[in-house]
């Protein structure tokens, strides 16, 4: 069932280059290929950390908006559940082990309660709940950056400031169903 989930939803043709993206923001010059390798393959974990929790969240839903997702076609989703959760434990040792600022497991691990009390208080989509959902990619790039975030605040800042517009503008473009999509006027 997760060869079969990754396959389905976690296209690579859209998350290496998103995490090529954000290895590249949380960046300082000069940078070696094997940092920026290290950061760009961090940044795909966390990419789907938080895909597959995003899915496991909207089971019900999608249940009867899209039955056939290999997450709905299965009744038990243990083995996923627990994926999911050994990818939060690897991320957050690696940014332990990664940054001894503190930064990344400090976002990592403040993006993880917000998101969690978020999926369990949510009833329905909202505006407010896009935008905390999309918050994850900027900080995605805080988490990967860590200690270089005080070293280079204003590029940092403003790279994930800049992807955190363009997801917003892309969810609000490919779907329909979003709050964002029906503010904006946008479509699929």
């Amino acid at each position: 069932m997760i060869v079969d989930y990754f396959r389905e939803r976690f296209r690579l043709r859209l998350f290496v280059p998103l995490a090529l993206l954000i290895a590249a923001a949380a960046s300082m010059p000069p940078v070696s290929w094997t940092s920026f390798a290290i950061d760009a393959g961090f940044a795909l974990l966390l990419l789907a950390q938080f895909r597959l929790w995003d899915d496991l969240a909207d089971r019900v839903r999608d249940r009867v908006e899209h039955p056939g997702r290999a997450l709905t076609r299965e009744g038990d989703a243990t083995q996923v559940v627990a994926f999911c959760g050994a990818l939060a434990v690897l991320n957050i040792c690696l940014a332990v082990w990664r940054d001894g600022s503190g930064i990344a497991v400090g976002v990592l691990s403040a993006l993880d309660a917000a998101l969690g009390v978020w999926y369990l208080a949510r009833t329905r989509r909202s505006i407010a709940g896009e935008q905390l959902l999309l918050a994850k990619y900027p900080a995605m790039i805080a988490i990967v950056a860590g200690g270089r975030l005080l070293e280079a605040p204003v590029s940092i800042a403003g790279a994930a400031a800049a992807l955190y517009l363009a997801v917003c503008a892309y969810e609000a473009w490919h779907d329909p169903a979003s709050p964002l999509s029906r503010l904006v006027g946008g479509h699929s």
